[in-house]
């Protein structure tokens, strides 16, 4: 295997591995054996895949391949290439309430701590690439919690999308400081009814916060 870079000996890794959408990564330590390369330059590699949406990271679980694949331009699923902003959002106001809605009452310590290094981290973001990373961060972890495997492969659809090129110019173009403040105090919302275990203000505060970003985006009455 050629070492030009961490980033390409990790994708040839994985696709000379066959490994498929779902499938998890070795430990880091042994990633990093296999690679010759150090941890922290793994990790850094682990972290701009995650970005691309080519990984997800699972707290307490380890890294898996995204249903979207090693190809950013291959969809997911057969909808993923004909599906619209708004639909994607309909099904978030479906889905996502019910999820934290779960949260709230499954959440580990560990996720409680992950969902708030999101939110303070989404807080002190100075730009929209490290916003949208947290943000990003917020909701898998969120799904995570939820501890329901159906759930979280629908949403590795949902999210999938929202790493897309339309999605991501939608974003570039409503996306404000002021906005992106907005959302970190849903977030705050949201993780405040999990820590107190109130599943019904949980799902209630996903759900404002659903609609808010959809008056956004796509503006409201849409």
């Amino acid at each position: 295997m050629t070492r030009s870079s961490p980033l390409t000996s990790l994708q040839a890794f994985i696709q000379e591995a066959g490994y498929q959408a779902g499938d998890r990564l070795p430990p880091e330590r042994d990633l990093a054996l296999q690679l010759g390369i150090a941890r922290t330059a793994l990790r850094r590699q682990l972290s701009q895949m995650e970005d691309q949406g080519t990984l997800v990271r699972q707290v307490g679980r380890g890294t898996f391949i995204a249903a979207r694949g090693l190809d950013a331009e291959t969809p997911a699923t057969p909808h993923m290439a004909t599906t619209y902003p708004g639909e994607v959002l309909e099904t978030r106001l479906i889905l996502e309430p019910q999820i934290a809605r779960l949260a709230a009452q499954r959440a580990s310590a560990s996720d409680i701590a992950a969902l708030r290094e999101a939110v303070d981290q989404g807080r002190r973001a100075a730009t929209i690439e490290v916003f949208e990373k947290w943000d990003s961060a917020f909701h898998r972890v969120l799904v995570q919690a939820a501890r329901n495997g159906l759930l979280a492969s629908l949403y590795q659809s949902i999210d999938a999308v929202r790493a897309g090129k339309i999605w991501g110019r939608l974003k570039e173009a409503s996306l404000t400081p002021e906005s992106m403040q907005r959302y970190v105090q849903g977030h705050a919302a949201i993780l405040d009814a999990i820590v107190d275990r109130d599943a019904p203000r949980a799902e209630r505060e996903m759900r404002t916060h659903i609609v808010e970003a959809t008056d956004n985006l796509l503006g409201k009455g849409w």
